[in-house]
């Protein structure tokens, strides 16, 4: 048994496989579920869509999962980690890419090329943070960085759309364009929170100031015709916890729970976004 364990330890470490950002995964999968809901409306009857929306996830997970790899083998080859370290980070790099490249060939043998145009950002974004990471710790947890990430993982929801509609049309864009603006939210809010816990000082108002301005744009976006108006009402709720959160410090008593509770806010916010769309296609 202690051999077993022994050899697992050396085929895979949570330290250079899982990303240190536990939040990020709901920044992932919410998008994909909320686009895959909302799609599923407008998909063709009788169109295949199960294949397709599972090799999307599967893709996604692993294109998202290899970063963290890959950062770790850029930081030891130049020499900011551990030699002994490389052969694993190397070898989950790899293995997630080839995983996530036969998804995708799995995908455009589907039909689904229309995939195609969101590598443009996706490439755009891994290249960010491979850079962030040559720079250093502090730009890895930069705002920007951060930000772009967040917004760079909500690419799931029109990806869900191609996967199951076959084409990349306004309602991925617009799904994006929403998915992108809550994930964004929430980073400025947890940021906000942690950074009361740690003493750190910072600026509130930049949360409430976002805040305001993702409001703003999706209420725009509805009276343009691009989205449901129903779908401010979570923004507009995130709004008021921001106001209350930059009031006054708002120390994190429990970390663990203050994680949990925001991975249920976004869920939250995913449901009533969905509930949106399908109310609006009525």
């Amino acid at each position: 048994m202690t051999e077993i364990a022994i050899s697992r330890r050396r085929l895979f470490r949570k330290s250079l496989v899982i990303p240190t950002e536990h939040g990020s995964w709901s920044w992932l999968l919410v998008p994909f579920f909320v686009g895959t809901a909302v799609a599923t409306q407008v998909a063709t009857q009788g169109h295949p869509f199960l294949l397709p929306v599972s090799l999307a996830l599967v893709g996604g997970l692993c294109a998202f999962l290899m970063r963290q790899p890959a950062a770790a083998w850029l930081r030891i080859r130049r020499g900011r980690a551990s030699r002994a370290d490389e052969p694993l980070a190397a070898g989950w790099a790899l293995g997630l890419g080839a995983v996530a490249g036969l998804c995708l060939a799995g995908l455009l043998m589907l039909g689904r090329a229309a995939l195609l145009w969101l590598l443009i950002p996706f490439a755009g974004v891994l290249l960010l943070y491979l850079v962030a990471t040559r720079s250093g710790r502090s730009v890895m947890r930069s705002l920007w960085t951060e930000l772009i990430g967040a917004i760079g993982l909500a690419l799931m929801a029109p990806a869900a759309v191609v996967a199951a509609t076959g084409t990349l049309h306004s309602l991925g864009w617009a799904l994006w364009g929403l998915m992108g603006i809550q994930n964004a939210l929430g980073v400025l809010y947890v940021r906000l929170r942690l950074a009361d816990t740690r003493q750190r000082p910072t600026n509130r108002n930049i949360a409430l100031w976002g805040h305001l301005v993702g409001l703003s744009t999706v209420i725009l976006a509805g009276l343009l015709g691009w989205v449901p108006v129903l779908a401010a009402l979570p923004f507009a709720g995130v709004l008021l916890r921001a106001i209350w959160a930059v009031r006054q410090p708002r120390p994190v008593t429990d970390v663990r729970r203050f994680g949990f509770t925001e991975v249920g806010v976004e869920v939250l916010s995913g449901v009533l976004i969905a509930a949106s769309y399908w109310a609006w296609q009525l």
